[in-house]
């Protein structure tokens, strides 16, 4: 069996101990210090040691530990080597404050970036040191030789911030330190953060804060940091009475403040110009069918060569740290929650494309003498918050894309688009989405107060260095029924908020021009070039015309526009916008407390006085959560690699020959913990037919036109 013995070192002690002394126990096959470990079958092989063990941790934010931060011993260029011309064009420092030809100090920084081979994931984003990478040393002479000679002592931090370096000459030596704070691991910052976060000049950034404007002169770089210290280094071995050994420590603590922050990106368009779902029907009768049909031309409202793009418009909502975890479940999100500001986060648009960085604000952390990280009270004055909870809305609104027309049933109706707004998250079983909450509950119905304040508590975890994505599910409503003019539920189906034989989620051999939500990817008559597109195809319709419907896209998110009958009611009673956005009997209670249900206000297609949360009012264009389910997703750097390798607009998992990683992308099957369903109401089937088995495929869209949030997270250096 191992046997250990472990130094104990106090990482919160504010004066630390410089040597470590500890008497050795016999038959010990390790030493253990920190986060690190030494077998003693290598190192004790003389009573007496020439040489030391420097170790230490290099931390932020008063006790943080940092990851992949550089040490070394430095070692002066001899004078032998300084008439060498080879030697000293790649090492000319007699001192760390010397510098080379391109006027850069000493510094353990990489001089060129580096890909790893298996997530394919470069770093750091952007070099500016001048040490060589082993690649360089092991194919360079000159460099190997220098390596060897000048860098012998060097170390990586591990990510608890902890470093050794072995053997090293005893004595007064020369400890330096660099770090670049844009590349040390979970805790890395952004240009971007640096600037909304940190306060730093954006006159030191370039390309909307998401680059740092380059200089040889390391002392002017934002995120570049370095340090030297002299260090008497002990022998480790040679008390040959007592047994005891020495260890010297020397710890750094970097001048950079660090802000734990996570990214949320993706996608977004709309339906066309002059595109809307409801329009007049084929027999010219108001009839509530006909709000569930494609406004003429017809193919354009269904094509996907009609569709627009437009920046989005976001609100962010959370759950400051005074709400611990524990009091979540029974928090009020209308008192308890807020909305961050817009000048506390950085916040990147191109048509279509988005990409958000959030800092953490809970659960603050420092790293403990273990390597784990410890939690510590908000009020504490070190630490770094590693969690954000909350959820955001998006939409396109109609000052960014406007839809100046209107539509009619017949002469004397008037429809006026609108276009949907969504929650992420959002999810709630049948006839569960959240509602106006003074609305009579229908039959055996869950209160809608209930279903409401259930919506408004549905938010995301977030974890800091992550990246996220969003996910929506495509709800289609398939309606033809033209025998009854009111087409309200009948008494046997009291429970029913859907209009009455709603088809729901199937697409497969129906006639999508009555299909709200679908999308025709196919082209028609060379005039309706839809498969340039990309967007994927999940079944067939009625016409033999490739759709998507029914199904979760990831990426991307579609935001339809419908119709709202303002004007000639007399015929379709008391319906006013297709069952797609909002349940058939939501709004007020009418005086006839039988039929209130009859008694129609169009509550979520005017401004109203709804709560959302965190004080904020107004649930107009909101879409109901039982069929418009809405998830965040969590996404590696080496998926979104892999997804910018194939030149497809929309794929599936099938197209990535090397297989995803994440485990978060939503389909027919997957069913995250806390949801009751991969899917609302039968969706998510193979063809988009209810009664088929789930569909396993993964769909996946950059973006529309000229959009591709892939290509837009990339270019601006997070991956």
């Amino acid at each position: 069996m191992n046997k250990s013995q472990r130094i104990k070192i106090d990482v919160d002690a504010t004066n630390v101990d410089k040597y470590l002394m500890a008497q050795l126990e016999q038959e010990v096959d390790t030493l253990e210090f920190l986060s690190m470990s030494i077998d003693t079958k290598d190192v004790y092989q003389d009573f007496n040691a020439d040489y030391g063990v420097l170790v230490g941790r290099v931390t932020a934010n008063g006790g943080v530990g940092i990851q992949n931060a550089k040490i070394s011993i430095f070692i002066p260029l001899t004078d032998e080597d300084a008439s060498d011309s080879q030697i000293s064009s790649l090492y000319p420092y007699k001192s760390p404050s010397d510098k080379n030809n391109e006027g850069k100090r000493y510094n353990l920084l990489p001089r060129v970036a580096k890909t790893d081979p298996t997530t394919k994931v470069t770093s750091p984003k952007q070099p500016f040191g001048s040490f060589p990478i082993k690649e360089e040393t092991v194919t360079n002479a000159s460099f190997l030789n220098v390596y060897k000679k000048y860098y012998k002592y060097t170390a990586l931090t591990n990510k608890a911030g902890d470093y050794m370096i072995f053997g090293v000459p005893i004595g007064v030596q020369t400890v330096h330190l660099s770090v670049d704070i844009t590349d040390i691991g979970e805790f890395s910052m952004t240009p971007a953060s640096m600037v909304t976060n940190l306060g730093y000049s954006a006159n030191l950034f370039t390309d909307n804060n998401s680059k740092i404007k380059p200089s040889t002169d390391l002392s002017d770089l934002p995120n570049i940091e370095t340090q030297e210290v002299a260090v008497d280094i002990i022998p480790f071995w040679g008390d040959t009475t007592n047994f005891t050994i020495g260890v010297t420590r020397q710890d750094f603590r970097i001048r950079s403040v660090i802000d734990n922050s996570f990214v949320i990106f993706g996608t977004a368009f709309t339906d066309g110009d002059n595109a809307m779902w409801g329009a007049r029907g084929s027999n010219n009768v108001k009839e509530v069918r006909d709000l569930f049909r494609a406004r003429p031309d017809a193919n354009v409202t269904i094509g996907m060569a009609s569709k627009r793009t437009g920046k989005v418009t976001e609100k962010i909502y959370y759950y400051p740290s005074s709400i611990t975890d524990d009091k979540i479940a029974t928090a009020d999100p209308i008192k308890d929650m807020l909305i961050l500001d817009s000048s506390e986060y950085s916040v990147y648009k191109r048509d279509g494309d988005f990409v958000f960085i959030i800092s953490c604000n809970r659960n603050k952390v420092v790293t403990d003498e273990f390597g784990n990280k410890k939690s510590v009270d908000d009020s504490s004055p070190i630490g770094v918050y590693t969690e954000f909870r909350g959820f955001i809305t998006l939409e396109i609104s109609p000052d960014e894309v406007p839809m100046n027309f209107t539509g009619d049933m017949d002469d004397s109706s008037t429809i006026v688009p609108f276009r949907y707004k969504l929650k992420f998250p959002q999810y709630a079983s049948r006839n569960h989405s959240f509602t106006w909450e003074d609305a009579k509950s229908l039959g055996t119905q869950t209160n809608p107060k209930a279903d409401t304040e259930a919506w408004r508590k549905q938010h995301m975890k977030f974890t800091g260095g992550k990246i996220y994505s969003v996910a929506k599910f495509h709800g289609l409503t398939y309606n033809t029924e033209s025998t009854d003019a009111n087409q309200f539920f009948e008494s046997s189906e009291v429970n029913e908020v859907f209009a009455r034989k709603t088809t729901i989620n199937r697409a497969k051999g129906l006639d999508s021009f009555w299909n709200v939500g679908i999308i025709n990817n196919s082209d028609y008559q060379d005039e309706y070039e839809n498969s340039i597109y990309g967007f994927p195809t999940n079944s067939k319709d009625y016409y033999n015309l490739n759709v998507f419907g029914a199904n979760w896209m990831n990426l991307c998110v579609y935001l339809p526009q419908l119709g709202n009958c303002t004007a000639g009611f007399s015929r379709i009673r008391y319906v006013r916008a297709a069952d797609n956005f909002h349940k058939i009997g939501d709004g007020k209670q009418g005086t006839d407390n039988d039929n209130w249900y009859k008694k129609i206000n169009p509550y979520y297609v005017n401004n109203n006085d709804q709560a959302i949360a965190a004080g904020d009012v107004n649930t107009k264009f909101l879409a109901r959560s039982d069929l418009n389910w809405t998830d965040i997703i969590e996404i590696s750097k080496a998926d979104i690699l892999k997804m910018n390798g194939t030149t497809k607009k929309g794929f599936t998992n099938q197209d990535i020959i090397e297989g995803l990683q994440s485990t978060t992308y939503r389909n027919g099957v997957k069913v995250p913990t806390g949801w009751s369903a991969a899917c609302p109401i039968n969706g998510g089937k193979k063809e988009a037919l209810p009664t088929n088995a789930a569909d396993p495929l993964i769909y996946f869209y950059k973006g529309f036109g000229t959009s591709n949030c892939i290509e837009f997270i990339i270019s601006l250096g997070l991956i």
